[in-house]
């Protein structure tokens, strides 16, 4: 596991790096570019600057002494991540009933992908706002 000065510099450096590819990708793509390269490169952009907020407040945290990661957060993630996994595999269901839509396999992987990602993001602001669930609850 990386130390906390590997993250606060690694992740953003890395996130800028997608971000700027991901720019001039679609500042080089200009002739053909259609609804559903916008929607993936748009999504893909919002789903790269999650990392360079989370690493900011972290610099913030670290800088007032703040511990990084508390049992709070690390419960978030863990029931983010598993509610993720559940609805994850819902929309791989979909993505294999309306394959015939979509010809391309790597357009169905890549949305598939894609898609997890979101709704992670999702189930983790979700949870952040609403508050974990009880374990009688679930």
């Amino acid at each position: 596991m990386p130390n906390n000065n590997t993250k606060i510099v690694i992740v953003p450096t890395l996130a800028a790096v997608l971000i700027g590819g991901l720019v001039f990708y679609l500042l080089g793509y200009q002739e053909g570019l259609s609804i559903k390269i916008t929607a993936i490169l748009g999504l893909s952009l919002i789903l790269m600057i999650i990392p360079l907020y989370r690493s900011l407040k972290n610099a913030q945290d670290r800088k007032a002494d703040r511990p990084l990661e508390d049992e709070m957060s690390r419960m978030l993630e863990i029931h983010a991540g598993a509610y993720a996994f559940r609805y994850s595999m819902i929309s791989w269901f979909a993505i294999f009933i309306f394959r015939d839509k979509i010809p391309d396999p790597e357009e169905l992987l890549g949305i598939g992908i894609l898609a997890a990602g979101a709704i992670f993001g999702l189930c983790w602001l979700y949870f952040k706002q609403k508050g974990l669930p009880l374990s009688s609850q679930d």
